[in-house]
């Protein structure tokens, strides 16, 4: 149940809805796990992965569990200055969705509900049930009209990356073959303070900057949750001087299949990251994965650079969907 000091128990039509809505806690990582197996097993889906969940939700997050269908509904807010709801990943049939979004709906008197991570052929599909794609002059941002599915989502075999083998890996073998300076290892509790400089630099805040400052970057804010967050975290170390350069993390779809939600480093990390980045696809590789998400992106630089670095055999191209009330 909801604690009472949860906003939607502070209107006062919202209590037909109190059965199946609650905050989300690290315990729904499982509730999770048991939605992927029932609805989408063999997912390779960047956003059924608990790390995008918890970064998608940040924002006043809360969901929708219906314990006799194991329907599950993640929401969130776009951001905390705009209050328009977002949905980042569901598992429930389009009538029942439906219908939760027009009680959530009525009950936050919200102006519409953002559904986000909906695969290009699948949209004729949903308008049926009433939903629509953006309007001409609708963004997520001004930078990227769908956010990070602006640009498709990558997926990377890792067994054949690892053999690395034939023209298409030419530079990156060549990238591995220098000295990188670098150790990774997996993060610790300890590591906290430093990781969170990295993020801070990344927006550009220096390291003497207040906390108040850091929280106002994109990198800190969308990722201060991952170093408490249960999923695969390591830290990048340079050599000699035994400094925090970066930060990796990737979380588990199912048991073949993740998603690499982190993979951050101080500005100006080149050569080091990339070995980083390569480090940690081998740890997936060894843990039992067999394919890893990268996840889609804002921009074009981030798509490209995955695309020619880590040869992806497989795309998908995700979308933004409108319900109005």
């Amino acid at each position: 149940m909801l604690q009472n000091s949860h906003y939607l128990l502070d209107k006062n039509h919202a209590s037909s809805l109190t059965a199946f809505l609650s905050s989300i806690t690290p315990e729904d990582k499982y509730l999770l796990k048991q939605a992927i197996s029932k609805f989408r097993p063999g997912s390779k889906n960047y956003e059924d992965s608990w790390g995008y969940i918890i970064q998608a939700t940040r924002y006043r997050g809360f969901k929708w569990y219906d314990r006799q269908t194991d329907s599950l509904i993640f929401w969130g807010r776009k951001s905390d200055k705009d209050s328009r709801i977002v949905i980042p990943s569901f598992f429930a049939n389009l009538d029942q969705l439906t219908y939760v979004i027009n009680k959530v709906q009525k009950t936050l008197q919200t102006s519409n509900t953002i559904l986000k991570n909906i695969n290009i052929e699948d949209i004729d599909k949903f308008c049926s049930y009433g939903f629509r794609p953006y309007k001409e002059e609708e963004t997520w941002t001004k930078e990227a009209r769908f956010d990070d599915q602006t640009y498709p989502n990558s997926i990377v075999d890792l067994e054949k990356l690892l053999q690395l083998q034939g023209k298409d890996y030419h530079h990156l073998r060549k990238a591995l073959r220098k000295d990188s300076y670098a150790l990774i290892r997996k993060y610790k509790e300890s590591d906290k303070d430093s990781v969170l400089r990295v993020f801070a630099l990344r927006d550009g805040n220096s390291l003497n900057s207040s906390t108040s400052a850091y929280l106002k970057g994109m990198f800190y804010a969308s990722h201060e949750m991952y170093p408490s967050a249960s999923m695969e975290k390591f830290v990048v170390i340079d050599k000699i001087s035994r400094e925090v350069i970066g930060f990796t993390a990737f979380s588990e779809i199912n048991s073949t299949n993740a998603a690499f939600v982190a993979l951050i480093f101080k500005p100006g990390i080149k050569l080091a990251s990339v070995w980083g980045i390569y480090q940690t696809l081998v740890i997936a590789y060894k843990k039992g994965f067999k394919t890893i998400n990268f996840g889609g992106s804002e921009i074009e630089g981030t798509y490209v650079f995955v695309k020619r670095t880590f040869k992806p055999i497989e795309y998908i191209q995700k979308t933004h969907l409108v319900y109005d009330p």
